[in-house]
């Protein structure tokens, strides 16, 4: 009996764990808009990273403009590097950030760290207005159908997480 007892306790226990791990969700994908920082203002505040076209290593602001958060629908699109570009549609908080930091920051550079990886690199030279992130390259086919199982591609987002319909037998 109390084998059967502790049997029941741990499957109690464990229940919850199990039905966390069941749960379908769509894979987490991260967004992130950082500006480029200076080493004197301090490893608090700046990490050193290697860019790879051109090589170069600059120093990057740990704290984001941009996050996932503030994008409200994308545009995939053929990128210059063989890989995929995409347009951001961005929130109108985030697009107030996005104009903030392209006004104030002119000339420095922008990066785009997709899932942890940098994904591009972008000098600012002017300033954005109209809420759209541009990212010219560097995206991935398997982070692309992730950023399309959590937003919408602009000029269809009515169609957004509705089920294709279902052919008809003849």
């Amino acid at each position: 009996m109390r084998i059967f007892l502790r049997l029941f306790a741990v499957l109690i226990l464990l229940f919850p764990l199990a039905a966390f791990a069941w749960g379908k969700k769509p894979a987490p994908v991260s967004l992130r808009l950082f500006c480029e920082g200076n080493e004197k203002e301090g490893e608090s505040f700046v990490t050193p990273i290697e860019l790879t076209n051109p090589p170069k290593k600059v120093f990057m602001r740990k704290v984001p403009i941009v996050t996932e958060r503030d994008i409200r629908a994308f545009y995939p699109f053929p990128g210059r590097d063989g890989m995929i570009g995409a347009y951001f549609l961005l929130d109108p908080h985030g697009a107030d950030k996005l104009e903030q930091f392209t006004t104030e920051d002119r000339g420095k550079l922008a990066v785009v760290v997709v899932n942890g990886r940098v994904a591009a690199a972008l000098q600012v030279e002017q300033r954005v207005q109209d809420g759209i992130l541009y990212v010219p390259g560097g995206l991935l086919p398997n982070e692309i159908e992730m950023l399309e199982a959590k937003y919408p591609v602009i000029g269809r987002e009515k169609e957004f997480g509705k089920k294709p319909p279902k052919e008809k037998k003849k």
